[in-house]
């Protein structure tokens, strides 16, 4: 079985709702899971159960062909940073007895489908680590609306320079 992750517009497809649409299976049938983490091939609207054994084992490949598009430098280390998630369940043989968690696959699949996912990659990377080193909040949707934040400023400054005007902390950067 071949897996390629990607977006899948879900109306096109037929998704049932509260279902994660992760990607493609061979030529073009949809890949989702339902509600209790089950694979399902989705074609004309029909989903049919797969066997998780079959599709876990496809998921590696899938997984460092969309991770090596969005960090082709090395994506182990990235994608555990970027998405929380612990290294060692990146390695094949985890993959393949594991599987990975329906909206991590989603997520990866439409992030790397962008024509510029190598700086995809890298926005996901460093907005990642600004929350996890730079935010002194505990959940990590607060750490992540501090890291917004914080790129919200570097793209005001940004904004500023490029237009060549230097801002003061607490200038108006569009005046």
């Amino acid at each position: 079985m071949e897996i390629r992750l990607a977006y899948v517009d879900d109306t096109l497809f037929e998704i049932p709702d509260g279902w994660f649409a992760v990607g493609f299976i061979g030529a073009g049938d949809a890949l989702a899971y339902d509600e209790a983490r089950r694979p399902h091939r989705i074609a004309g609207g029909v989903a049919e159960p797969l066997d998780p054994v079959e599709v876990n084992s496809a998921l590696a490949p899938a997984v460092e062909e969309a991770a090596s598009r969005l960090w082709p430098e090395g994506w182990t280390y990235a994608l555990a940073e970027a998405f929380g998630l612990n290294r060692r369940s990146l390695q094949r043989d985890r993959l393949a007895k594991n599987g990975m968690h329906p909206g991590v696959l989603r997520e990866l699949g439409v992030m790397a489908c962008h024509d510029d996912a190598e700086g995809i990659g890298r926005l996901a990377h460093a907005l990642a680590w600004y929350a996890d080193r730079c935010s002194d909040r505990d959940h990590p949707v607060d750490r992540l609306a501090d890291a917004e934040r914080g790129a919200l400023n570097v793209l005001a400054s940004l904004r500023a320079v490029r237009r060549g005007r230097v801002t003061r902390p607490g200038d108006d950067p569009d005046k």
